[in-house]
């Protein structure tokens, strides 16, 4: 098992050194969509160990591995997880400027950890999880990601405690306008969001 883990690391050694940023980025991202988080994972890792400059591979590192987290059951396959995803957060905060979409990451992954113990992370983390995302807004109010994340989050509390849901469900909706609006042209920027934020209306609706 072990040789088979060093030449997996080297096929994507080769990968990265091989071809270019784009080509391994795009792989990475493939593996990902189809449902290979773990070769996603890794592939990501090897292209922000080799590209020390951008935050992008760090960013997916992290969000790979955070979205992965949301539906692992087994405790020690979690923490590892997360430990990754936490990891490759601070690495990438030390590549870029104050950025809003690693704010929604960072609170994804505070949201992982009240998913998986409400008891006894939910007074704990759902005051830093509001603080991070009204950061963020403050940061780039215009960002769709900031928008559907934040009232998708204050969704699941309004359900538990049985609150209106009208202003959510209007603020998920803006996030949709915001999704159709956002522009960005750098290679790879994150433009992940706006499925969900429709399925999401529909539950909030119903």
């Amino acid at each position: 098992m072990k040789t088979v883990i060093i030449l997996f690391l080297l096929s994507v050694s080769q990968l990265v050194s091989g071809q270019n940023y784009k080509d391994a980025m795009q792989k990475a991202m493939q593996n990902w969509q189809e449902g290979n988080v773990e070769t996603a994972s890794a592939i990501f890792e090897r292209v922000a160990a080799v590209e020390q400059e951008k935050w992008l591979p760090d960013y997916y590192l992290g969000l790979v591995n955070t979205t992965a987290a949301f539906s692992t059951k087994d405790n020690k396959v979690l923490e590892a997880q997360l430990k990754k995803a936490e990891a490759a957060l601070q690495s990438t905060l030390l590549k870029t400027e104050e950025n809003a979409e690693l704010l929604v990451l960072e609170a994804l992954i505070y949201t992982v950890k009240i998913t998986q113990n409400p008891m006894t992370n939910g007074q704990k983390y759902m005051p830093k999880v509001n603080e991070i995302y009204a950061k963020a807004e403050k940061l780039d109010p215009k960002n769709p990601r900031v928008k559907f994340e934040k009232a998708q989050f204050e969704l699941g509390g309004a359900k538990f405690f049985g609150s209106d849901l009208t202003p959510i469900c209007k603020e998920i909706e803006a996030s949709i306008a915001l999704f159709d609006e956002f522009e960005n042209d750098t290679p790879f920027y994150p433009n992940w969001g706006k499925d969900q934020a429709v399925e999401a209306l529909k539950s909030c609706k119903n």
